[in-house]
Protein backbone atom coordinates (compact mmCIF):
# COMPACT_ATOMS: atom_id res chain seq x y z
CA UNK A 1 0.00 0.00 0.00
CA UNK A 2 1.18 3.44 -0.94
CA UNK A 3 1.03 6.56 0.96
CA UNK A 4 1.94 9.67 0.31
CA UNK A 5 2.78 13.00 2.25
CA UNK A 6 1.55 16.11 1.00
CA UNK A 7 3.01 18.98 2.30
CA UNK A 8 1.72 22.94 2.29
CA UNK A 9 3.16 26.01 2.24
CA UNK A 10 1.53 27.24 5.39
CA UNK A 11 -0.70 25.03 7.90
CA UNK A 12 -3.31 27.44 7.02
CA UNK A 13 -3.40 25.70 3.70
CA UNK A 14 -3.36 22.30 4.63
CA UNK A 15 -6.30 22.72 6.97
CA UNK A 16 -8.30 24.65 4.40
CA UNK A 17 -7.36 21.92 1.54
CA UNK A 18 -8.88 19.61 4.28
CA UNK A 19 -12.69 20.58 4.82
CA UNK A 20 -12.30 21.56 0.80
CA UNK A 21 -11.71 17.78 0.04
CA UNK A 22 -14.08 16.76 2.67
CA UNK A 23 -16.60 18.77 1.22
CA UNK A 24 -16.50 17.48 -2.28
CA UNK A 25 -16.65 13.61 -0.46
CA UNK A 26 -12.71 12.65 -0.72
CA UNK A 27 -12.95 10.08 2.38
CA UNK A 28 -9.02 8.80 1.81
CA UNK A 29 -7.55 11.81 3.44
CA UNK A 30 -5.92 12.37 6.83
CA UNK A 31 -4.84 16.03 8.18
CA UNK A 32 -2.20 15.21 10.33
CA UNK A 33 1.22 16.88 12.23
CA UNK A 34 3.97 16.91 9.59
CA UNK A 35 6.75 14.18 10.70
CA UNK A 36 9.51 15.23 12.48
CA UNK A 37 12.05 13.70 9.40
CA UNK A 38 10.21 16.53 7.02
CA UNK A 39 9.74 19.24 9.21
CA UNK A 40 11.48 22.24 7.91
CA UNK A 41 7.98 22.84 6.43
CA UNK A 42 4.37 24.03 7.55
CA UNK A 43 3.43 21.57 10.57
CA UNK A 44 0.19 20.33 8.76
CA UNK A 45 -0.21 18.18 6.18
CA UNK A 46 -2.34 15.71 4.39
CA UNK A 47 -2.05 12.32 4.51
CA UNK A 48 -3.82 9.53 1.60
CA UNK A 49 -2.86 6.05 0.79
CA UNK A 50 -3.31 5.81 -2.61
CA UNK A 51 -2.31 7.58 -6.31
CA UNK A 52 -6.12 8.55 -7.16
CA UNK A 53 -6.76 10.44 -4.38
CA UNK A 54 -3.55 11.52 -4.42
CA UNK A 55 -3.96 13.32 -7.93
CA UNK A 56 -7.52 14.70 -6.95
CA UNK A 57 -5.33 17.06 -4.01
CA UNK A 58 -2.57 18.05 -6.54
CA UNK A 59 -5.72 19.21 -8.77
CA UNK A 60 -8.18 20.72 -6.60
CA UNK A 61 -5.95 22.75 -4.26
CA UNK A 62 -3.33 25.48 -4.12
CA UNK A 63 -0.18 25.89 -2.15
CA UNK A 64 0.80 22.22 -2.53
CA UNK A 65 4.53 22.50 -1.36
CA UNK A 66 6.00 18.83 -1.80
CA UNK A 67 4.67 15.27 -2.08
CA UNK A 68 6.76 12.37 -0.32
CA UNK A 69 6.28 9.04 -0.38
CA UNK A 70 6.18 7.16 2.64
CA UNK A 71 8.27 4.16 3.12
CA UNK A 72 8.36 1.61 5.86
CA UNK A 73 12.14 0.26 6.06
CA UNK A 74 13.32 -1.95 9.38
CA UNK A 75 10.55 -0.74 11.39
CA UNK A 76 11.07 3.24 10.75
CA UNK A 77 9.37 5.37 8.12
CA UNK A 78 11.15 7.01 5.55
CA UNK A 79 9.92 9.55 3.11
CA UNK A 80 10.86 9.69 0.08
CA UNK A 81 10.33 13.67 -1.90
CA UNK A 82 8.49 12.67 -5.29
CA UNK A 83 9.37 14.71 -8.53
Amino acid sequence: MEVFVITFLHGNYAVAAFNRLQGYGVKNIHLIQTPFSIKNECDLCIKTNDRRTLDIILNECRGVSNVYSQINKNGCFVYKLLP
